[in-house]
């Protein structure tokens, strides 16, 4: 029996001889591989598995919600710019619910919600057509920007139209090169128009031979 105890002291002394042997880097993996992240930063920070224990750590945060907490001390991780940019969609989600548009725009550009708040101010001036100049120029890549740009452009093109030919190929010509009804189908058919205009004429077909009288003598 004592031999028995003798052997196990050993042992732990051996064990703790070993343990006691370990490298930093060799702990911090050892506690890295067990998931214990917090507890390799809290002792290993400096060794070389800290900044993927740092984005665990983030990670584990992130996907709990708790974005200010990301931002605040894992923003050097791949998870501090998005926690940034969820929590600028939720305060830019506030903004739209409260049809604060214009403070979107200003304060979350960069945002999903921008995007929304854009088309919602665009939307609002689409109904009224004394603001569609000012529609297009704003708001030119929203849905209700085309929307006035077509029907502008249908309505100068049909006027055109209508123009004597020569006057009528000149007004295409400007039509087509202005800026204001760049991508409607209107200019699409203005182009079809001048086309056919600048199109050559097509060759006359060779006069056919007389066919001989019946009755006529060959030479």
């Amino acid at each position: 029996m004592k031999r028995t105890v003798a052997v196990i002291a050993v042992l732990a002394v051996i064990g703790l001889l070993i343990g006691g042997c370990a490298s930093p880097e060799q702990r911090a993996q050892k506690l890295f591989d067990q998931g214990k992240y917090e507890e390799v930063l809290a002792k290993y920070p400096n060794t070389p598995v800290a900044p993927q224990a740092k984005e665990k750590v983030a990670e584990k945060l992130f996907n709990e919600g708790k974005y200010d907490e990301v931002v605040k001390n894992y923003n050097d991780t791949s998870f501090g710019p998005k926690a940034k940019m969820a929590m600028d969609e939720a305060a830019a989600k506030k903004l739209f619910d409260a049809k604060d548009y214009n403070g979107v725009l200003t304060q979350y550009p960069n945002t999903q919600v921008a995007n929304q708040a854009r088309n919602a101010l665009a939307d609002q001036l689409y109904g009224d057509k004394k603001n569609w100049d000012e529609l297009i120029t704003k708001y030119p890549n929203t849905p209700a920007a085309m929307k006035a740009k077509n029907e502008l452009a249908k309505t100068e093109f049909d006027k055109i139209m209508k123009m004597p030919k020569k006057k009528k190929v000149a007004a295409l010509q400007d039509f087509v090169k202005n800026p204001k009804y760049a991508g409607t189908q209107s200019v699409a058919d203005a182009q079809a128009e001048l086309a056919k205009v600048n199109a050559p004429a097509p060759a006359k077909a060779p006069a056919k031979a007389a066919a001989p009288k019946a009755g006529a003598k060959k030479k």
